[in-house]
């Protein structure tokens, strides 16, 4: 039970973060965790679908059967898309009531369909388009299927999964598959991705496996190495002690195809987290890490609004050359929007919790 909030708690934290990485501009950004490392909140994002795959899918192999488990990722498939289409469509709509008064933003992916639309909409209702801004939810519809056939082969094949999938992400490193990948369509590259969510998968079912690692001495030396020169790179680009081109060596690095220094560092993260002792009992009784929990307990309903949040303060921003303090404003309203959704839909959760504990 433990284990599945600190997965909400990060998933919650993420939302908060990738929302304030979504304002543009936003001074506020400049001082977010993805700012100081290789890696950035869409990879917390993917390991944690691979994570809670698993655990979905397993519980539904062993209450029922294959038939549980295809009733299980069908829904997901659905409420997926169904999220997807309407932050998108309402996003698209929004911009295009700005665009007609002469408000745009600085993305022309985001207005190609205006001199379409009809073909458009058939591109969007067939993921045959979505802009960067937008690429997420489709990456996770790409890899829906992949999970459920992953966690029914790392039962029997746990190596061979691994190194297959390790194996597809080398190549598509090499652009091979890039041809599949339509420019206007996926920001991200799902043959290189999938691994990630592969190893989320993994670390849920073999757990106690992946803690003896995390706890090895030689592995977290590796990792301390990695966070604090990533560290140590973003804190000088932020100052600007780094010539103009350092930000290539930082900021979204390899991002598209998963490169390996982002790779590297979000398992150099992922093994620190696991191997360093905390009170989570004493922490989950705060009100912001309650709020986080709540908030991953709902996090596609809130990731859906962030969305359409995040189009509408960009252009109030870019209307009205927003300086920091209506970065700020943007900023915290649209964080207090996150937290109320997150309280109002989590109350009836909150009362079963307590009405379990008193029995």
């Amino acid at each position: 039970m433990s284990r599945n909030q600190a997965v909400d708690f990060f998933r919650g934290i993420g939302l908060w973060l990738l929302f304030v990485n979504h304002l543009s501009p936003n001074v506020w950004a400049h001082f977010t965790p993805a700012q100081f490392g290789y890696s950035d909140f869409a990879e917390i994002f993917v390991f944690l679908s691979g994570y809670v795959s698993a655990s979905m899918y397993e519980r539904a192999f062993r209450s029922g059967g294959t038939s549980v488990a295809v009733r299980k990722f069908r829904s997901r498939f659905v409420k997926l898309y169904v999220a997807h289409i309407a932050s998108m469509t309402t996003s698209l709509a929004i911009l295009g009531v700005f665009a007609l008064r002469g408000l745009r933003l600085d993305d022309p992916a985001l207005y190609v369909w205006i001199g379409h639309p009809l073909q458009y909409v058939w591109k969007t209702v067939l993921l045959l388009y979505s802009p960067g801004l937008f690429a997420l939810l489709p990456l996770y519809l790409a890899l829906s299927p992949v999970a459920l056939v992953t966690v029914v082969a790392l039962r029997r094949w746990p190596a061979w999964v691994l190194a297959s999938s390790f194996m597809v992400w080398c190549i598509a490193q090499t652009g091979r598959f890039d041809f599949l990948v339509m420019q206007e369509t996926w920001f991200f590259q799902p043959f290189a991705w999938q691994f990630l969510l592969v190893i989320g998968a993994a670390s849920q079912m073999y757990w106690l496996q992946v803690k003896r690692i995390a706890e090895s001495r030689t592995v977290q030396s590796f990792a301390i190495v990695i966070v604090v020169t990533a560290f140590l790179l973003g804190t000088a680009r932020l100052i600007r002690l780094t010539p103009a081109y350092a930000h290539m060596v930082i900021y979204n690095i390899g991002k598209k195809h998963l490169a390996l220094i982002r790779l590297a560092h979000f398992l150099s993260l992922f093994t620190l987290i696991v191997a360093i002792p905390y009170n989570w009992q004493k922490w989950r009784e705060t009100r912001g890490v309650r709020l986080a929990i709540a908030g991953g307990r709902h996090s596609l309903l809130i990731y859906s609004v962030t969305l359409v949040m995040a189009v509408t303060f960009n252009l109030i921003l870019k209307g009205l050359n927003g300086g920091w303090p209506l970065q700020f404003a943007c900023t915290a309203l649209g964080l207090c929007v996150i937290c109320a959704i997150a309280y109002q839909r989590d109350r009836p959760q909150v009362r079963r919790d307590l009405q379990s504990e008193q029995v």
